[in-house]
């Protein structure tokens, strides 16, 4: 019976240890993911800061919308879109890419105001809602969501963020890359 107790033990022992061993690595990885996230998120900003001090074409689409809302009154809806553009051979003309978005909006008297920040890929890799003292971030790596960083209420789940891009950027896409 103590041969028996002692194997259980060192099973349990062993299987915490590779657990705490997984969340250590798992730590580290969402550390470099949030560090590539950051270092992206700079670049981008320091993009459109560069092209307006330049005087160059901003590479941004501004989309308002004005409605009302049953139940909520007015909304006035803004989505500024920052992309870049290649030349497509196949095509003849200029692709377009989203590279960053943000959006602010208001549902009755609370304003809201996100972003959005893709890859290479246009794979959503950070999104950050803000209303009032609540703060809502999520972190996207290779693998999926490396971190989530809550302050105050959670104002949107991954899933849902992770939608809202898709839609969109569809949205952009079917404004700016449309075919004649």
């Amino acid at each position: 019976m103590k041969k028996l107790f002692m194997i259980i033990m060192l099973a349990v022992a062993g299987n915490m240890a590779a657990q705490g061993q997984t969340s250590a690595g798992t730590a580290k990885k969402a550390t470099e993911v949030v560090a590539d996230v950051r270092k992206r998120y700079a670049e981008a900003k320091e993009r459109q800061k560069f092209r307006k001090k330049a005087e160059l074409p901003p590479n941004e689409t501004v989309v308002t919308s004005d409605y009302m809302a049953a139940g909520a009154g007015p909304v006035k809806d803004v989505t500024h879109y920052y992309y870049s553009g290649d030349f497509d051979e196949d095509l003849g003309r200029e692709v377009y890419s989203v590279e960053f978005m943000s959006r602010k909006y208001n549902v009755g008297a609370i304003e809201y105001y996100q972003e959005f920040l893709f890859d290479g890929e246009e794979s959503l890799i950070f999104y950050f809602e803000k209303s009032g003292t609540n703060e809502t971030r999520y972190y996207w790596g290779k693998d999926g969501l490396a971190k989530e960083d809550v302050k105050g209420e959670r104002l949107m789940d991954e899933v849902f963020a992770s939608r809202l891009s898709y839609e969109l950027k569809n949205a952009f896409h079917l404004l700016m890359n449309r075919e004649f």
